[in-house]
């Protein structure tokens, strides 16, 4: 059938187009949470009116219903002293009056009877002209004695046809009146709790959509969204998180663009240099001597350690740099990295000093990434500790401790210090503190990766510094553990 297949075509298109845009037709959180409250409700509200009337009709046990067998008999010995103290039904009628107010029979209709069998007192006006019930009526009664006599009968309306004894069909009137309010309740109770379902979903769904807008927006680029805070605690404590990760991830995106431009830069200065020494090497600007020759190689060594750096940056972010762990000691690690500077700071007029306090523990670490660190500190200390100045290698117990967890290793100068608003950036990458100044040697790259490699092997890394008095870096290194 042609507009079979045009319908199924049709029909297929527009389901490869949802599946396409990812938007399948699917209830709302507020829509949901709406229906449950309604489900919740109105099965709620119909079982609890269910219940009344099952309990009504006889089916459900009533709790004290045997007060309410027990309550005619007691009743109906009352109307007998009564009649056994007056000798009569004169004034029954306000005796009557008090047993309707008592307990278990207050809502429940009765009717008195004489020994004929006529009405003459009960919960109802007696009607004019009397009433007489039959025998099977009375027969169900509750009897009403003086004396050994059976003077009447206390009938309960449960008990009475409906034809009682007004005449009327009460019952009917009465199911009706508690249906009809019954449902008027019902419904009014619906309406109400629908009503606070609806205001309760929307102050949980509405932040939910707020952040949702948000996260989408992230998600396009926008890491400058802020997602508002709400007023249930834990939708609040979500939005805080949400905005926490925002911010970092556009911190984290300003230092990729920042690093990517220093990195160009880094990379560039040393190329452009070899590129123009060979140029001019090509063209007879400069002759082929060892001079020129050693600078070529100067700045390729300097390439290659950039590189070399952002490897092991690279290596220890992702959490794969490797660490070949052994037992080595404090001292042997300070000495070997102080051997290695010894020229360096005899020639810059710089006493380096190596202090070991006895009985330390081996620690458990990768001596040559270790030594990487020290060199990294040694090159900074020295580098910015002036002639007659003093760098101090130490190791030592960071609490003083008998068997310590840890060791601290310092290094410690008499340099020109750091100033107190560079302090916390000075292990962020190609940080610099004066943005115009030229970098002396190195690739900038030394304290990231020194705190990298400290971290890596479970230690921390701290730095305490004052302009003109020197700057102290401490590491917290883990000692050796047998088994």
């Amino acid at each position: 059938m042609p507009n079979t297949d045009g319908c199924h075509v049709q029909r297929t298109a527009s389901s490869v187009r949802w599946k396409r845009h990812g938007r399948h037709k699917k209830p709302t959180l507020f829509w949901v949470m709406v229906l449950a409250f309604v489900l919740a409700i109105v099965l709620g509200v119909t079982g609890m009116f269910g219940f009344f009337a099952l309990m009504l009709a006889g089916v459900v046990p009533i709790q004290g219903r045997e007060m309410y067998r027990e309550a005619p008999v007691i009743f109906a010995t009352w109307l007998g002293d009564y009649y056994a103290a007056r000798g009569s039904w004169d004034g029954v009628d306000r005796r009557v009056e008090e047993l309707r107010g008592f307990g278990a029979l207050g809502w429940v209709d009765f009717a008195l009877v004489d020994r004929r069998g006529l009405v003459i007192a009960g919960s109802r006006p007696v009607p004019e002209p009397a009433v007489r019930l039959d025998e099977s009526q009375i027969a169900r009664g509750v009897p009403v004695v003086s004396r050994g006599k059976t003077i009447g009968t206390l009938i309960l309306r449960p008990e009475i046809p409906r034809s009682s004894y007004t005449g009327h069909e009460a019952s009917p009137e009465i199911a009706r009146s508690f249906g009809h309010s019954f449902a008027v309740a019902g419904g009014a109770l619906v309406l109400v709790l629908t009503a606070l379902a609806v205001v309760f979903s929307r102050r949980i769904s509405r932040p939910l959509q707020t952040l949702t807008a948000a996260a989408q927006a992230v998600s396009t680029g926008k890491l400058d969204v802020q997602a508002p805070r709400a007023g249930i605690r834990e939708l609040d404590e979500l939005a805080l998180a949400f905005n926490t990760m925002a911010r970092s991830l556009a911190e984290a995106d300003r230092l990729r663009r920042q690093m990517t431009a220093d990195v160009a830069h880094e990379l560039r200065t040393p190329l452009t240099i070899i590129k123009g020494r060979l140029e001019g090497l090509q063209d007879g600007v400069y002759q082929p001597t060892p001079a020129q020759i050693a600078a070529l190689v100067d700045e390729a060594s300097l390439l290659e350690r950039l590189v070399e750096d952002l490897r092991v940056l690279a290596l220890a972010d992702a959490g794969q740099l490797p660490l070949y762990r052994e037992p080595v000691e404090p001292g042997h690690l300070l000495q070997r990295a102080a051997v290695s500077f010894a020229e360096q700071a005899t020639a810059a007029q710089v006493v380096l000093r190596v202090e070991v306090a006895p009985g330390l523990p081996e620690l458990y670490v990768d001596p040559q990434r270790m030594v990487q660190v020290l060199a990294n500190l040694l090159g900074n200390a020295l580098r910015h500790t002036p002639a007659g100045g003093e760098i101090a290698l130490l190791a030592n117990t960071s609490d003083g401790e008998q068997h310590p967890a840890r060791v601290m290793l310092t290094v410690r100068d008499t340099g020109s210090g750091i100033d107190p608003e560079d302090l916390p950036h000075i292990f962020d990458r190609f940080w610099r503190g004066d943005r115009a100044r030229v970098r002396s040697g190195g690739s900038g790259l030394g304290l990231a990766i020194a705190k990298q490699i400290v971290e890596a092997h479970g230690g921390e890394i701290m730095v305490e510094s004052l302009p003109g008095e020197g700057t102290t870096i401490r590491l917290r290194v883990p000692v050796f553990r047998e088994g």
